[in-house]
């Protein structure tokens, strides 16, 4: 059995760790792409959010007209006694 000397453990481990960062470099891709995604879903979310809330105000208003309307017809019908 040949003898290791230091030349050749010292190139297994430089390998090992080229190894090692090309698999966190792609683990960190993943990830930033995965967060970019996440933050364009959050965008849109947040879009339709305030789209909702326009409508919802819009309907809201349209409501309250019609209570005052029941209001005001309610009040110009005679008393029931």
């Amino acid at each position: 059995m040949e003898r290791i000397n230091c030349c050749v453990l010292a190139l297994v481990a430089f390998c090992r760790n080229i190894i090692q960062l090309v698999f966190f470099f792609n683990y960190s891709l993943k990830l930033k792409d995965k967060s970019v995604e996440l933050e364009k879903q959050e965008k849109q979310q947040h879009q339709r959010i305030k789209e909702l809330e326009k409508k919802n105000g819009a309907e809201q208003r349209q409501i309250n007209e019609l209570q005052e309307k029941i209001k005001q017809l309610e009040s110009k019908l005679p008393e029931k006694q």
